[in-house]
């Protein structure tokens, strides 16, 4: 089944940053930055332009980006062809690929096809998407990963929805009654000020956005994350 996933014990939320709201033009720093400021993981989008209106990052640019950094790659991949882009993303160094359930019309067989690949693998949801889908294939995850504003749509003003607060919870209690406890994640215009709400509804991961690059000290605001993190009843 591969690695083992990973859950928050103690109040050690992970924390990372998807390098897509960062300075494209100064990469290579915009990696340096977010390990120095202490994240857990890089979050990576894959974009066709097709499934998501956007374009993400190529294979080609993931590949010349691994070399610069420890931390974890984790792939969203947002695209019509899953099979078509996973072995590209392993050979790039991907870590971690996640794909949209609204994407696959064989989601089993896609799961089980990346995984086959070597790496750890997970699922994302849209707002609208009934977590139903899960259930079939929840013991086949290491990771679910549920956005909090339309997919592609952050830079057009779109906002953190407390809608999938409830979801959170309701795929927190699906994962117990299956017996397993994949990382549940969270993107999607997250800001400080939302942490509190999503540890009590047990998310286990957050990929910030535009926010965290826009603050003064992005080392300062992880730290100051982290600290609030710990004072979250357990």
């Amino acid at each position: 089944m591969g690695a083992p996933s990973m859950s928050r014990i103690d109040n050690k939320l992970r924390l990372g940053a998807a390098l897509f709201n960062g300075d494209h033009g100064r990469l290579a720093e915009e990696v340096a930055r977010l390990e120095a400021a202490g994240l857990d993981f890089i979050h990576l989008d894959v974009f066709d332009g097709h499934f998501v209106p956007d374009l993400g990052f190529s294979p080609h640019t993931i590949a010349a980006l691994r070399p610069l950094t420890g931390l974890p790659f984790e792939v969203h991949l947002g695209v019509t062809n899953v099979r078509h882009v996973a072995p590209q993303l392993v050979d790039a160094g991907a870590d971690l690929i996640i794909f949209h359930v609204e994407s696959s019309t064989m989601l089993y067989e896609d799961l089980f096809f990346v995984r086959e690949l070597g790496v750890r693998v997970g699922v994302v949801l849209t707002l609208g998407t009934a977590l139903a889908r899960l259930e079939p294939v929840l013991t086949m995850l290491d990771a679910v990963l549920l956005l909090s504003r339309v997919t592609g749509e952050g830079s057009h003003g779109a906002v953190f929805n407390p809608l999938v607060l409830p979801r959170l919870r309701a795929v927190r209690t699906l994962a117990h009654a299956a017996g397993v406890s994949p990382d549940v994640q969270v993107a999607g215009s997250v800001k400080r000020e939302h942490i509190p709400a999503l540890v009590a509804a047990g998310a286990t991961a957050i990929a910030f956005g535009g926010g965290l690059y826009r603050v003064p000290d992005m080392a300062a605001e992880v730290t100051a994350m982290r600290k609030l993190i710990q004072e979250q009843p357990s």
